[in-house]
């Protein structure tokens, strides 16, 4: 046991450390370092939890759109959207995100989100990268954003970009901090 002991106390340090960082993990949750400053690669605000689910499924969606999927991969960004669209400093935003993907197979695809919000057309930071692997679908992703105590008064722009490995989408909206 003694010449275990440095390992085991190496052992024991990484997962208070690993706890601290990225506190507890539900069965199939994903660490989620954005409401850590040290951790992500945004430069204003404080991004927290975020929440996916699922709006509509592959049959319903080629129903209604009348998608025809054999051509190879489909990327729609249907909506984004910050709720509500005007807060106080110091407040908590949701950064939404609605977006639809189909392809030829029923298989889980690669997916990476990324949100950028701009101030007077300059970039006052973006999200650490959202990467995920859906399903064929509809898909609404909730970002929690804390507007920072010392935020300007004005409106602000939230560009969100959707990726694949064969398509991407963008689009942005407008939210106000007064």
């Amino acid at each position: 046991m003694q010449k275990n002991r440095p390992r085991f106390l190496a052992f024991v340090g990484i997962m208070v450390l690993m706890g601290v960082m990225g506190g507890s993990l539900e069965s199939g949750a994903q660490w989620n370092f954005l409401d850590r400053p040290m951790m992500g690669d945004y430069t204003w605000g404080g991004y927290g939890a975020s929440r996916e689910s699922s709006r509509l499924g592959r049959e319903d969606l080629i129903a209604r759109e009348g998608f025809c999927p054999t051509g190879g991969c489909v990327l729609r960004l249907d909506k984004v959207e910050v709720l509500p669209p005007q807060g106080r400093q110091g407040d908590t935003l949701s950064l939404i995100t609605t977006y639809s993907i189909l392809t030829p197979e029923q298989v889980a695809m690669p997916i990476t989100i990324t949100r950028e919000i701009f101030f007077q057309g300059k970039s006052l930071g973006r999200t650490k990268s959202m990467e995920t692997r859906q399903l064929n679908g509809t898909w609404t992703q909730e970002v929690d954003f804390k507007l920072p105590p010392n935020a300007a008064v004005g409106t602000y722009t939230l560009n969100t970009r959707v990726t694949t490995g064969y398509a991407q989408e963008q689009k942005s909206c407008d939210f106000r901090v007064y």
